[in-house]
């Protein structure tokens, strides 16, 4: 099953902070309950490039809802996958809304040069779309422009990830080597030597550098997924890499916050 299969999801999600050689054991245990997802299948060491534009309104309204976890938050971001973003064609833009411990994320494909297109070239690239594609590409545009939203902050990580076998959706994803950069136009280009690292310590748990998620439906929680919590004692979480790089760029200077290299 691919990453990006769907428009929309209702689910739960569970966040844990774990060190990265936390990985073989992580995978022992799920062996009998899961694969790999489609991405990570397709790679040697099973870690697939993730790379997402986060957008906010002038006044910061999105990130500000996220630090005071007020319910009915959400962000908005544009996602695409792979080693070099800046040359891909299809763009993902979800809406990620929260209440409480429930998730609903909506999510409209784009193939394109650029995600500039949905606003740059609006009425050719709402006619090339169809269905749900359609209803989320139109609420992403109609929520950008009533918040005044524009780029904010690049993020970009890697991930490994697992489909439950025996579920309609249960997931699980270990993410490492979390960074970001400030974008305020729709440049995907990443050089490390622009990048900032947002596993710092201050947001991590002592020893730990990567964040497991468990995500599926509030009310289907599989078993194995409790076992896996009681198995590993693991301690529940938070982490927000839009919450973490969004902070970290307003304690910037503001000359700073739009220097590159």
């Amino acid at each position: 099953m691919s990453p990006s299969a769907f428009t929309k999801l209702e689910r739960y999600e569970l966040k844990y902070h774990v060190p990265i050689d936390f990985l073989p054991a992580l995978e022992a245990f799920l062996k009998p309950w899961c694969e790999l997802d489609s991405a990570s299948a397709a790679l040697e060491d099973g870690f697939y490039w993730i790379t997402s534009l986060y957008l906010d309104s002038p006044r910061f309204t999105f990130l500000k809802a996220g630090q005071v976890e007020m319910d009915g938050r959400f962000n908005m971001r544009i996602r695409t996958y792979g080693e070099h973003p800046e040359a891909s064609t299809s763009w993902h833009f979800e809406i990620k809304e929260k209440a409480c411990d429930q998730v609903k994320k909506l999510r409209g494909v784009l193939q394109g040069t650029s995600p500039a297109l949905l606003w740059d070239e609006t009425d050719a690239v709402l006619r090339q779309a169809k269905g749900e594609n359609l209803v989320n590409l139109k609420r992403f545009l109609h929520r950008s422009l009533s918040y005044n939203a524009h780029p904010f902050v690049l993020t970009q990580y890697r991930r490994k990830a697992w489909f439950g076998t025996m579920e309609e959706y249960a997931r699980v994803t270990l993410d490492t080597g979390m960074r970001w950069r400030e974008e305020t136009g729709f440049d995907f280009t990443v050089d490390p030597r622009d990048m900032r690292a947002s596993d710092i310590p201050e947001r991590f748990d002592p020893g730990c550098n990567a964040v497991l998620e468990l995500k599926c439906p509030r009310n289907q929680i599989p078993i194995w997924m409790v076992d896996l919590v009681r198995h590993f004692n693991l301690v529940r979480s938070g982490y927000s890499k839009f919450e973490s790089a969004g902070t970290e760029c307003l304690r910037l200077p503001a000359p700073s916050r739009h220097l590159r290299g």
